[in-house]
């Protein structure tokens, strides 16, 4: 029935009226939608005078100039229970943007279609400033009134809220003044379960006391009893994520994301995650994120229930009790059904399974013996527990999802193990040394090395590198020596599957010759041979010295001269002289001597 009355021959709008979608209550009765706090029948009188419907002047505010556009967005799924956030933010043309002080301007560097640059206002809000602002309206049914003729609410910020929301869902509205992104905040704790349409109008103030309409949008969101919920599924060495392949022997990893965004499920006694991987192994655990290790091949259909307990008051004694399952496990019932259609997708950040929309309402498992619930039972379940007085309210979510559990292509095992078969070096500079370091198996992602003195046991240097991608197992590893001396070099080539290690000496000189590297026993070979060299040397010099000595025997007269200045010689001198004749030395092994 249209809503539209004429009073005294003048045609009356309500808010209903202004909003192109109908809401039925078909299929509410007999559960009504009970009064949102703080909102409005849309019966109520729409002032279609101060704010013309969106459609009666189409073309207003175009002029060739855009005409900005809201996008109505929300926070959907939403448990019953919760709170549902819903946000229209404006969208403004190319070449238009809100300024600081919250008007529409001109961007100064943009260029229009036709390549010319614009600066100022939009439009011109000085008129209304002038005449709407708070305290210099006289006529308070022409300003500052929503389409109802109530006030708008003062605040400091008054000159920043341009722009008056208008919501309407449920066949109820509310208002609201604000700059270019509103919000509203429902709690849908005596909302019907199922999918519902919200609506949103933006007026902009305008001078001519009136309001322009600029646009609307709408969207759809669904209240829901389950937890809505997505599973994300990785291992480290997948086969592949996105087809759900993953390796036997390896653990993996099971990360749950509850869409709660205001917080909901905080206030629940206990939130349980039962899981069933279907090898034979089961868990209940309190935790988001869980591991498990498969050691079987073959498809698995991975099955997790989400109860959360909520805290209620317990119905009056004189009430009928609800019968008592008989199995340790909270007896599920069955609940409004909802279409799928209407649901919204929880989009993932990960190619893993995950649900989307409504997760699908799985039994619990068939080794759970449920117990049926009369049809005069509330839609909401209450308890009492066997050894409290306290009873609460269980909710439910449920997600079930193949992976592919398959044999490694390589296992560990089997996989060969890296190694360093070849190690050279060449001079690059005075300083700088080129290593090329050959290898064996897997291809190195990172190489350090270690410089240290001739024993390996004093480090003076260690510098790691990336390895760039090579299909060779071949690293290029440049050092600096500042110093010339003998190094020891211990090298490291690593990779996600292994590791190798080498260790070799190198001797820089100061000429331009290419250094070898050297292993210890090549070491010690040049050091002995040239203790070697060194004593050859040193007999050859002895010979040659023996060889050209100078030699002067002792002469004669020498010593008769002496012994002629002696005048007190016995016989016996004389005697000794003539059997032992002092003019030459027999065997040359003294010295050369200076005459006395």
């Amino acid at each position: 029935t249209s809503a539209i009355h004429y009073i005294c021959g003048t045609l009356v709008f309500s808010y209903r009226d202004v909003f192109p979608h109908k809401h039925s209550l078909t299929g509410k009765f007999p559960f009504p939608i009970p009064p949102i706090p703080g909102w409005e029948p849309d019966t109520n009188p729409w002032d279609d005078y101060l704010y013309p419907p969106l459609n009666s002047k189409p073309r207003e505010l175009m002029h060739h100039r855009g005409k900005p556009k809201v996008r109505l967005t929300s926070d959907s799924p939403a448990i019953n229970g919760s709170c549902i956030t819903f946000t229209a933010k404006l969208e403004y043309p190319p070449c238009q943007r809100e300024d600081a002080n919250g008007d529409l301007v001109w961007d100064e560097h943009c260029e229009d279609a036709n390549g010319q640059l614009r600066s100022g206002y939009v439009y011109n809000w000085t008129s209304w400033l002038d005449d709407y602002g708070f305290g210099k309206c006289t006529d308070k049914a022409k300003c500052n009134v929503f389409p109802d003729g109530k006030p708008f609410p003062q605040s400091n910020d008054w000159r920043r809220k341009s722009y008056v929301y208008v919501w309407h869902t449920m066949g109820q509205y509310y208002e609201t003044c604000d700059g270019s992104s509103s919000s509203v905040t429902i709690n849908t704790t005596n909302i019907p379960l199922g999918a519902e349409v919200m609506e949103v109008m933006v007026y902009r103030k305008r001078e001519r006391r009136k309001y322009s309409p600029l646009t609307n949008d709408n969207t759809v969101f669904l209240i829901t009893d389950k937890i809505p919920l997505a599973v994300d599924i990785s291992q480290k060495s997948a086969v592949n994520k996105s087809a759900n392949v993953f390796i036997r022997g390896e653990e993996m990893v099971f990360k749950v994301r509850l869409h709660d965004p205001s917080g909901y499920l905080k206030t629940a006694a206990s939130v349980d995650y039962i899981w069933d991987f279907k090898d034979g192994n089961q868990l209940v655990t309190h935790r988001e994120v869980t591991t498990h290790t498969y050691s079987t091949l073959g498809i698995m259909n991975v099955k997790l229930v989400v109860e959360a307990a909520f805290p209620v008051e317990c119905p009056p004694a004189s009430a009928t009790p609800t019968p008592r399952p008989t199995h340790a496990v909270t007896t599920k019932i069955k609940t409004t059904s909802v279409p799928p259609k209407t649901s919204q997708p929880i989009y993932s950040s990960t190619s893993s399974a995950v649900t989307t929309g409504l997760p699908t309402t799985e039994p619990l498992p068939s080794t759970v013996a449920t117990e049926s619930i009369p049809t005069t039972t509330l839609p909401w379940l209450k308890e009492k527990s066997q050894n409290s007085n306290e009873c609460f309210r269980y909710a439910y979510g449920t997600f079930s999802g193949n992976i592919t559990i398959v044999e490694p292509k390589h296992p560990l095992r089997n996989r060969l193990k890296s190694r360093i078969v070849d190690v050279s070096a060449a001079r690059v500079t005075n300083t700088d040394i080129n290593f090329l370091v050959k290898c064996l198996g897997s291809i190195p992602t990172s190489a350090c090395t270690i410089v240290s003195d001739p024993s390996c046991t004093k480090v003076r240097n260690i510098m790691c590198n990336d390895v760039p991608p090579s299909t060779e197992c071949e690293v290029h590893l440049r050092r600096r020596f500042l110093e010339p001396g003998t190094y020891c070099v211990n090298i490291t080539l690593e990779s996600s599957k292994s590791m190798a290690l080498a260790s070799t000496t190198i001797t820089i000189s100061k000429s331009q010759d290419t250094p070898v590297p050297e292993t210890p026993n090549t070491a010690r070979v040049v050091l002995t041979s040239s203790a070697v060299l060194v004593a050859v040397f040193a007999m050859i010099a002895y010979v040659v010295y023996r060889r050209h000595k100078l030699y002067r025997p002792i002469r004669r007269s020498l010593v008769e001269d002496a012994c002629a200045r002696s005048d007190t010689r016995g016989p016996m001198v004389r005697l000794r002289e003539a059997l032992f004749p002092s003019s030459e030395e027999s065997r040359h092994l003294l010295h050369e001597r200076h005459p006395l």
